[in-house]
């Protein structure tokens, strides 16, 4: 194979093995154990092949640096593919002054779905559960409101019960 096809094919077979190899890590997180596995399988069956070529074949620059640059290719396809595709809930914690229950009324507007805990010196812990794809639209109301919210955003492994948007 000349080297031009070997360039190719590495960069490509790298690409779709480290975007499986995102993904993988994302599901594993969320609890989808089977799906993980028979990715991870795929994933390795693809990097044995490029491994092996790699190897094998008359190795130069170019081969190296396909290599390398299927690798940052699939890292950024897999975090594309995590924020497009892989559906999830995410948490807010905001907190804010206690004077601003205009924020919990505004965001129970936007059906939102707001707990709301009072702390000492006159500030409101808010919890809002959502889906992800409402990400941006929350810090929006959020800091149209209050440009002073602290916000905190996780990842939500289980949720059970109560309202969600």
């Amino acid at each position: 194979m000349n080297t031009l096809l070997i360039c190719l094919y590495v960069f490509f077979a790298r690409m779709i093995d480290v975007g499986i190899g995102s993904v993988r890590t994302i599901l594993l997180v969320k609890g989808k154990n089977v799906i993980s596995m028979i990715l991870a399988f795929i994933e390795i069956l693809i990097w044995f092949f490029v491994a092996k070529e790699t190897l094998t074949s008359d190795t130069n620059l170019a081969v190296v640096f396909s290599y390398a640059g299927g690798y940052a290719i699939g890292t950024y396809l897999g975090g594309l593919i995590n924020k497009y595709f892989v559906k999830g809930n995410l948490t807010a914690f905001v907190v804010t002054s206690l004077d601003n229950k205009d924020m919990v009324e505004e965001l129970k507007s936007a059906n939102y779905g707001v707990s709301v805990i009072s702390m000492e010196e006159n500030k409101l812990i808010l919890l809002i559960e959502f889906k992800k794809k409402y990400l941006k639209k929350l810090k929006s109301t959020i800091k149209e409101i209050d440009q002073s919210a602290f916000i905190i955003i996780n990842e939500s492994l289980h949720v059970e019960n109560g309202y969600l948007v």
